[in-house]
């Protein structure tokens, strides 16, 4: 009984508002820059809304992403058209997942004991040098993408 109530807690964790902090540094410009929001995976949709500095609103489809600004402007970008757009979904929906079977194609993944490296292979590599996954007793804690122009985005959880 312990047990399933352990599993069952785990997988409500996961369909539950996840409060978190975004923070980019660009190295061309040697700046960095952080947003605040609130993280959501329902339905196979993941949903990212930020509420500081700004409203924004991210949903990772199946096919698609979309954007829409503080000013209810709504911006479409399929996964055909920009496929790197795609990666970032499939790779953070799998983190919150703790699903990483379906990343093996693009990365190879190894584990330690609360990190995942994943080193991306050819058909990612032209983005993504790797990232690391950071895990607190069984939540995530932070996800850092290494970029192979030298930028860094940092996701780290807040509940």
């Amino acid at each position: 009984m312990k047990i399933l109530f352990i599993i069952i807690s785990f997988y409500l964790s996961l369909l539950s508002d996840v409060k978190f902090t975004e923070t980019k540094y660009l190295s061309a410009l040697d700046i960095e820059m952080t947003k605040k929001g609130i993280m959501n995976l329902s339905n196979n949709i993941l949903t990212l809304n930020y509420t500081k500095p700004s409203i924004e609103v991210v949903k990772y489809y199946e096919d698609k992403l979309t954007l829409q600004d503080d000013k209810n402007e709504l911006k479409e970008y399929t996964y055909e058209e920009y496929p790197k757009i795609e990666y970032f979904g499939l790779l953070i929906k799998s983190i919150v997942n703790n699903n990483y079977e379906n990343l093996d194609n693009m990365f190879e993944i190894k584990k330690e004991k609360n990190k995942r490296t994943l080193t991306a292979k050819s058909s990612v590599s032209g983005t993504i040098d790797y990232l690391e996954v950071f895990n607190k007793d069984t939540k995530l804690s932070s996800i850092i993408f290494y970029m192979i122009n030298d930028d860094k985005i940092t996701i780290e959880t807040i509940n």
